[in-house]
């Protein structure tokens, strides 16, 4: 049997948009409201209301940590408007978490944006880092004091792809280019919050905390062990899995990997 260490943290994640139910100062929630997607959010599974027993059940389950994310478009409903009610929201989830002894585990960014932040070119707009920046301190100076692990944005390459090359979410483009500028603005967004959460923990006195993002990772093998695939291969393993990490990497921002795996191609 394997044994793990003591300090192993084993739980479970959730992305505000899929939980916590009608989410609708976002751009998912808009487009879903337009017909998009398979199926509408709605209320979900109610977790904003039932998040104590949610969190009962990942304590009988033995879990000693949690990952959630932060719904940036709750937070910041209007530009440059944080709103109190849904702060201590979350300061209601994060004392929850603690009472159960249940280490968070915070993402900053899970695919939804506000709507007015997508009116604005979302990603495609190149202040787009320095918006998001606004949101990560503000989040950050509040809730620093319950938190020691970050994830900046969850799988930066899949939302830039899914939503700017294929199309199938919001805003549904299809231009390579517009994804490779997004994947750039959101490389940006997350070097720029990794300094200031350092900085903010620094500023007050506190132990440093853990700052990283979440990545898919897809193993991808030939169909057929030609020279040719084989380097198709190494090519997209470079580009899709390896590049954003590497890049971090070499500037010093990433304090750990999230690895998110799902399938092989």
């Amino acid at each position: 049997m394997a044994k793990f260490p003591k300090n192993f943290y084993w739980g479970a994640a959730t992305s505000s948009h899929q939980v916590e139910g009608n989410n609708t100062n976002s751009d998912w929630w808009q487009w879903e409201q337009s017909g998009g997607g398979k199926e509408a959010s709605g209320p979900a599974c109610r977790h904003y209301e039932l998040y104590k027993q949610d969190l009962d059940l990942a304590k009988v389950l033995n879990h000693n940590c949690h990952r959630f994310s932060l719904e940036w478009s709750r937070i910041e409903p209007q530009e440059g408007q944080f709103s109190r009610v849904e702060l201590d929201h979350y300061h209601d989830v994060l004392d929850a978490l603690k009472e159960r002894d249940l280490e968070p585990i915070l993402t900053l960014h899970h695919f939804t944006n506000p709507i007015w932040f997508a009116q604005k070119g979302g990603w495609l707009n190149p202040d787009s880092p320095e918006i998001f920046l606004r949101f990560v301190k503000r989040v950050v100076e509040e809730f620093s004091g319950k938190v020691s692990f970050w994830v900046t944005i969850n799988e930066p390459i899949v939302y830039a792809y899914h939503a700017y090359a294929l199309g199938v979410w919001p805003p549904q483009e299809k231009s390579f280019r517009k994804t490779e500028i997004v994947i750039d603005n959101l490389f940006a967004a997350h070097t720029k919050a990794y300094r200031s959460i350092h900085d903010i923990y620094r500023e007050k006195g506190s132990s440093s905390p853990y700052v990283g993002f979440a990545k898919n990772v897809q193993a991808f093998y030939p169909c057929i062990p030609t020279l040719r695939n084989k380097i198709a291969v190494k090519i997209r393993h470079s580009y899709y899995n390896m590049n954003f990490i590497e890049k971090a990497l070499r500037l010093g921002a990433l304090d750990f990997i999230g690895i998110n795996y799902y399938s092989r191609s």
